[in-house]
This record gives structure tokens, sequence and C-alpha cells, in this order.
């Protein structure tokens, strides 16, 4: 939102129910709860107003090194890591297909 839109923050209503939601956004994002909206939800249940200002990135921009900048830092990868190793290729099957005649089976035994 910063780069793409130069936003200065970025704000989102959750429920007050939704405590998966809010530990995210509040703990690993790092969104503060700004109010509350009062029957925010067709429901009639608040919705916590939350924000994150994006200040900190104009501030992390002006403080990166020119030279690093798009700098590549990794090793290689895929072919290009192997260093000459002869590279294997097999097939794999990733998942069973699963049709929906299946998936009703599949629950009409758990739910008996």
């Amino acid at each position: 939102m910063y780069e793409t839109y130069n936003g200065k923050y970025v704000s989102l209503h959750v429920r007050e129910s939704n405590v998966a939601a809010l530990r995210l956004y509040k703990n690993t994002l790092g969104f503060k709860v700004i109010g509350t909206e009062a029957k925010y939800y067709a429901d009639g249940e608040d919705a916590y107003s939350m924000r994150m200002d994006l200040d900190y990135l104009a501030d992390e921009a002006e403080s990166d090194d020119e030279d690093t900048v798009g700098k590549d830092e990794g090793d290689d990868v895929g072919s290009a890591g192997k260093k000459g190793d002869a590279e294997k290729l097999r097939k794999v099957r990733v998942g069973k297909p699963v049709g929906v005649g299946e998936l009703v089976e599949v629950n009409a035994s758990q739910g008996a």
C-alpha cells in the first residue's frame, strides 16, 4: 500500500467476537484498535475499527543504503544452485483426486 499507492495507513474492521483475527492483526501485523463501530454488521454485532500507520516505511526507505537496494543476497537456487550435480527428475503424485460422491460418503459416515 505504501509503495504502490503512497498510503499513509491501512485500516480495517473486525468483529468483536473474532478472536483469531484480532490476534493476527494486533499481535502479528501490528494493527491498533482505534475505536468501536456499534452494530457494524448486519446481525447487529459491533466491530473494532483498526489501523496500522505506514510512516515507519518512509523512514526505512530513507535509511536504506543505495548499494544494497535491489541487490541479491541469497545463494543460487534450482539448477543454478546444483553446481554441476546431475539433476534427477521424477514424477510424483501430489494428492488423491476426490469426487463429489466420495465427499458426500465421507461426510455422511462422519456424521453417523
